[in-house]
């Protein structure tokens, strides 16, 4: 292949690549607000231009806790929201698209906590 066969090429590559506009419509951020101080308090927020938004706040707390969620829409046009705290008890997320375990077929009778004779 001769260079200006590969010059050719290489540029109708380009071309086809900037015609497609690489990711696709560039998306503002309206807000974008982060505090932090030294007691270990932190939050942040922020808002995009298609209603993405995200938020958190954390402080020690006997040990650290941290809280917040997000909302967007999804593909099919369903509002989503997640909201979440991350404390002692781990990270507990809550929202309604979130899967839920059905009930126990059974009633418990024992707690293996309490030294029922499990080692």
């Amino acid at each position: 292949m001769s260079a200006l066969a590969c010059l050719l090429v290489l540029a109708t590559v380009v071309t086809m690549a900037t015609a497609q506009g690489g990711y696709g419509q560039i998306i503002p951020i309206l807000k974008d607000d982060r505090t932090q101080n030294p007691y270990g308090e932190n939050r942040f927020e922020f808002e995009t231009g298609n209603g993405i938004v995200r938020y958190e706040t954390g402080s020690e707390n006997n040990g650290h806790v941290q809280e917040g969620g997000w909302r967007y829409q999804s593909p099919e046009g369903i509002p989503v929201e997640i909201t979440f705290v991350a404390d002692q008890g781990g990270y507990q997320p809550q929202g309604d698209l979130l899967p839920v375990a059905p009930p126990l077929p059974y009633q418990r009778t024992q707690s293996f906590g309490g030294g029922g004779g499990y080692a």
